[in-house]
């Protein structure tokens, strides 16, 4: 009897213990997108030239291929977030990022770009092994932006 509760109990623990909640308010310097991509949590295709228009802006840009060779497609994973957040994202095709600034820093796609006043602030990396979780997993996603992004505009 003892041990069914000890390992109910710790069953518990270990699923308690394990869940990452996000936390806005722990004194992480996050930054906060323009009021405009707090909307409807939609992607929003664009073209490289549409980027100039962008330069003073702060904002999220997926860069995507035509196939995605993961067991669970990124996109659902973005698009599961910027809906439960209410954050639209800018999306561009990944032959068409190739013409922007931007593609010196960030050679492969599929990738989520933060973007500050026309600098990159950081990136997911579609060619690193450190990064497969995020593109993977809705909670790993929402706390790799937590660490970068206010989830609600001012």
């Amino acid at each position: 009897m003892h041990k069914k509760v000890f390992i109910i109990l710790l069953s518990f623990l270990l699923l308690v213990g394990c869940n990452k909640k996000i936390n806005q308010n722990d004194g992480i310097d996050r930054i906060y997108l323009n009021s405009e991509f707090y909307n409807k949590g939609e992607f929003v295709d664009i073209e490289s030239s549409d980027l100039l228009d962008k330069i003073n802006d702060t904002y999220v840009l997926f860069t995507y291929n035509s196939y995605c060779s993961l067991p669970v497609s990124c996109e659902d994973i973005f698009k599961s977030f910027a809906k439960k957040y209410k954050i639209d994202f800018l999306t561009i095709k990944f032959e068409e990022f190739k013409d922007t600034k931007f593609y010196e820093t960030v050679e492969y796609a599929p990738s989520v770009i933060i973007i500050k006043d026309n600098e990159i602030v950081d990136y997911l990396d579609a060619n690193s092994d450190e990064d497969l979780d995020k593109y993977q997993n809705i909670e790993e996603f929402e706390l790799w932006m937590n660490n970068y992004i206010y989830f609600n505009k001012k």
